[in-house]
């Protein structure tokens, strides 16, 4: 790994134990992420390289996820915010976590002049009168 890539790693890392912490852990010590789901909703855990899991230390923020292998999408909200984790089985041992993206959307004053986005059932992006 270059020096470009470890400080964009240690970034990245940063952003996500601040918005999306672990329970006595970091975000650098995650081997892969797993989602279960034991009863009525689904919980995001992290499994450490040393084979302990841990949870998340705001479990709410986790709100849904994508699993299309060999990458999966993990997305959370962050006061109305969302972030999502996009992880790729490929990068095994080369990523904390596998994380191969982070996408963080920005807030958006809403007003009533401002047109509302809707994604449609094709994935086409609509814009509709607010």
């Amino acid at each position: 790994m270059t020096q470009a890539q470890t400080l964009a790693t240690h970034d990245a890392v940063s952003i996500l134990d601040n918005l999306i912490p672990l329970r006595g852990a970091s975000h650098t010590e995650v081997a892969e992420y797993v989602v279960e789901v034991p009863m009525r909703h689904a919980e995001c855990h992290a499994v450490l390289r040393d084979g302990r899991k841990v949870a998340m230390a705001e479990p709410w923020k986790f709100t849904g996820w994508s699993s299309y292998e060999p990458n999966r999408s993990l997305l959370f909200t962050i006061n109305g915010s969302r972030l999502e984790l996009e992880v790729a089985e490929q990068l095994d041992g080369q990523a904390p976590g596998r994380i191969h993206n982070i996408i963080l959307e920005a807030v958006a004053l809403r007003c009533a002049s401002t047109l509302r986005k809707f994604i449609g059932v094709d994935g086409d992006l609509m814009l509709l009168p607010a």
